[in-house]
């Protein structure tokens, strides 16, 4: 199973567990694509689109979208406790854009493992962890597509 420490192209080889563990979620709660959740994220694996990561640095888009409960939830799916600075400003914009309406909520959703229960943290508690200087920034071994180098936080779930 790949690591954090391994090439970009090694993580991103085979499944997406953390993606899998979401769909297993979803059936298991009677959840219907298309009538409680869209599945909608920008997924590297899935697509060869030439310049495509210009549109993830465009788009604010979730990995899924969910509406349970009178809310509407905007999900970004993790398989790890490390949350990318890229990741973690997105998901803040999205609830700064959602933020006058009560039934919208931003965060993400971590499985640790294929049969954990997931973990809803939203928006406000990663802000929290963000802001957290106990909780230090690190890098991946690998730059982004532009040259910069990719922090991330270990987060404490």
């Amino acid at each position: 199973m790949p690591t954090y420490e391994d090439s970009y192209s090694k993580r991103n080889s085979g499944e997406d567990m953390a993606d899998i563990a979401m769909q297993k979620y979803l059936k298991e709660n009677d959840c219907i694509e298309y009538k409680d959740y869209l599945r909608i994220g920008t997924d590297p694996k899935e697509n060869n689109l030439d310049l495509f990561w210009y549109a993830t640095k465009v788009l604010l888009i979730p990995d899924y979208i969910l509406v349970r409960k009178g809310y509407i939830f905007f999900i970004e799916v993790k398989g790890t406790n490390k949350l990318k600075e890229e990741d973690y400003f997105k998901i803040q914009e999205m609830a700064f854009k959602g933020a006058r309406f009560k039934e919208v909520k931003v965060g993400i959703m971590y499985f640790k493992s294929p049969d954990a229960e997931p973990v809803w943290v939203d928006h406000l508690k990663l802000r929290d962890y963000w802001l957290d200087h106990t909780i230090p920034i690190k890098y991946y071994p690998e730059n982004d597509f532009m040259g910069n180098k990719k922090p991330y936080k270990e987060l404490p779930l």
